[in-house]
């Protein structure tokens, strides 16, 4: 942030406060005579060393240095080659300033071997030392235990670590630990953990590959008694194998007019041949009538993998299937999007389709789609297609028979030939696109890209 630009912040505070205290104007009065507030309002534009320097100006600021509402929120990176400098400087701020802080963001990017042992060593003397602060936001993304941290005792010493912190944690209203992939055990310590202390207050849930791959996380009693505590979730963000009829039963129960939001990730490595009837996803649609749910299909392409899952009664509002590149693989990826498109006309508005479709034509399913979703806003399409179907939907749009805003295409496969085809209809109806203002990107994987459109 310029300094000219914090001065001038600084200055028009200043000259507002002039205003209420007669006393003051801008003549008379020095930096000395700054009220409080305005200098705790100074301290916020402040990067964290420059408050530092600030600090050193008189007591007065010194003390206002160390006022709570500065350091309300912090971001530690405590991994990556400086592991140890960055662990050392965050126990440092802890110690200091821990107890402030009520919005803490941990990541630990670029892990080996080597760091995960340095990041568990700092990250119990970190949390050791805020055991007292009064958190709403607890954030650790990518841990990504399974992949990385290849001995066990630093490993579960941290999954320790960290239920014992979140043991004093009682105010917590966003509960975030993406990919942390641990351990059936470890994982159901952390959620018992933050469910008997915050389990009445926390709004969102983000704990897609909490667990790592290949377990039937929705069959284990530990879990569901775990995930029962959450009972005032308005966002959550899951696995489909911690999912199941018994679970989203007991959500119409404890989550009745809260849950607004689901999104599901179904991956291909976890179980997810077990189907979630329709009659239990209406009644948690009757029990929360603002819910909207958003899945993702990752390295799945089959029909009989994917429509199983999807049930009409699920009220979903955002789709993405991606089928991975099993080359000699028939999807029968028509069969999918006939199936998405009766189910779900009424509801979805966003599709994302990443489809390795050498074996099979989709172009004329994807007109219909379009035609029967109503709501259909955003599509992105990664599929092999032929050109007279880019203009096909072109003129759907036209022509109002679809209210697709945003369109972003790859077509694969494409001759040379194919491709001028593309670029002449983009001339054809980029009067269209300008007027309506659309957001249409069509582009090929030849080595010559068309450029965005």
């Amino acid at each position: 942030m310029e300094s000219s630009w914090v001065v001038g912040k600084v200055c028009e505070i200043f000259t507002s406060v002039s205003r209420i205290f007669n006393s003051y104007s801008m003549e008379q009065s020095t930096w000395v005579d700054l009220p409080d507030v305005v200098v705790i309002e100074l301290f916020r534009f402040l990067k964290d060393k420059d408050r530092a320097a600030a600090a050193l100006t008189c007591k007065n600021w010194a003390r206002l240095f160390k006022t709570p509402c500065l350091w309300r929120s912090r971001h530690f990176e405590m991994g990556g080659y400086r592991a140890h400098n960055n662990g050392s400087r965050a126990c440092a701020f802890a110690s200091l300033f821990g107890n402030y802080v009520r919005y803490l963001s941990i990541s630990c990017s670029h892990p080996s071997y080597h760091t995960t042992k340095i990041f568990q060593r700092a990250i119990e003397d970190v949390l050791g030392k805020m055991r007292t602060s009064k958190l709403f936001e607890f954030e650790l993304e990518r841990l990504e235990l399974e992949r990385f941290w290849k001995y066990e005792t630093p490993r579960d010493k941290l999954i320790a670590c960290f239920v014992r912190f979140l043991k004093t944690q009682k105010y917590l209203k966003i509960f975030d630990m993406t990919a942390a992939q641990c351990n059936l055990d470890g994982g159901c310590r952390i959620l018992q953990a933050v469910g008997n202390n915050s389990g009445y207050k926390v709004q969102d849930v983000f704990i897609e590959d909490f667990f790592h791959s290949r377990l039937a996380v929705f069959q284990n009693d530990r879990y569901k008694s775990a995930i029962y505590q959450f009972t005032n979730i308005n966002y959550l963000g899951i696995n489909y194998n911690c999912l199941s009829d018994e679970i989203i039963e007991t959500f119409s129960k404890t989550l009745e007019g809260k849950l607004e939001c689901m999104n599901i990730k179904v991956y291909r490595n976890d179980p997810h041949f077990h189907t979630i009837g329709g009659s239990q996803w209406s009644i948690l649609r009757r029990k929360c009538p603002k819910l909207k749910v958003t899945m993702w299909f990752e390295s799945i392409g089959h029909s009989t993998d994917i429509i199983p899952v999807l049930v009409k009664e699920i009220p979903l509002k955002d789709l993405h299937i991606w089928t991975g590149y099993d080359d000699d693989v028939e999807w029968r990826l028509a069969i999918t999007i006939d199936h998405i498109a009766n189910s779900y006309a009424n509801t979805l508005s966003m599709l994302s389709l990443e489809l390795d479709n050498n074996h099979e034509l989709v172009d004329d399913n994807i007109l219909t789609l379009l035609q029967k979703c109503k709501k259909l806003n955003q599509l992105t399409l990664n599929a092999n297609v032929v050109v007279s179907t880019i203009r096909a939907i072109c003129l759907l749009r036209s022509e109002k028979k679809t209210t697709l805003q945003s369109l972003h295409l790859t077509a694969c496969g494409l001759s040379e030939q194919e491709w001028t085809v593309l670029c002449q209809i983009k001339d054809e109806f980029a009067e269209l696109i300008e007027q309506q203002g659309l957001d249409y990107k069509f582009c090929t994987d030849l080595l010559i890209d068309l450029g965005a459109m």
